[in-house]
């Protein structure tokens, strides 16, 4: 039978969030202590401008890009905060495609990319697909940043270093020292 889908696919294996899901949907009254969604609506004011700009007809596709408006006032914001002179802003809809963007402009096959372990799931399966290697550091029991084992794990090959602070999935925040 002839494969439909790309070889890289056979890279992903799934989610172990999507497991507890399908575990948890089998179970009666479980408590729900995984993906952190809001437990709390959208603010009045929010909905009702929200309303207002698509009655407005302000419901057209943003500039490739993004919203000019937006990645200017992100713009301002990296040169105040980090006195940068000339950032290249990209907005994405959603972090994954984002993320899709930037490893694929920066990874090749072999480049090896440092991921301080528990880790947003995409990171693994996104450096996978693109043939890097992941070079997992152990962040356990208290999940704060391992400096030293992260300095010990650079090497020749590596390309990246990802740092999410704060932290998915455990929630830390990572000081600057």
């Amino acid at each position: 039978m002839k494969r439909i889908l790309a070889n890289r696919t056979t890279k992903i294996d799934s989610s172990g969030i999507r497991k507890v899901f399908a575990l948890a949907a089998s179970l009666e009254n479980p408590v729900n202590f995984s993906i952190g969604q809001p437990d709390f609506d959208v603010p009045e004011k929010l909905k009702n401008e929200a309303i207002k700009a698509i009655k407005a007809g302000a419901n057209k596709y943003s500039q490739t890009a993004g919203d000019g408006l937006l990645k200017e006032k992100i713009t301002e914001h990296i040169k105040n905060e980090f006195g940068w002179e000339n950032p290249a802003v990209l907005v994405t809809s959603g972090v994954s495609g984002g993320l899709l963007l930037a490893f694929m402009v920066l990874i090749n096959p072999g480049d090896e990319v440092i991921i301080p372990d528990p880790y947003f799931v995409m990171y693994k399966h996104l450096v996978n697909m693109l043939g890097g290697e992941c070079v997992f550091i152990d962040s356990y029991p208290d999940f704060e940043l391992p400096v030293e084992k992260i300095t010990r794990a650079i090497t020749a090959k590596t390309k990246l270093l990802i740092l999410n602070s704060p932290c998915n999935p455990t929630g830390v925040v990572y000081s600057e020292q």
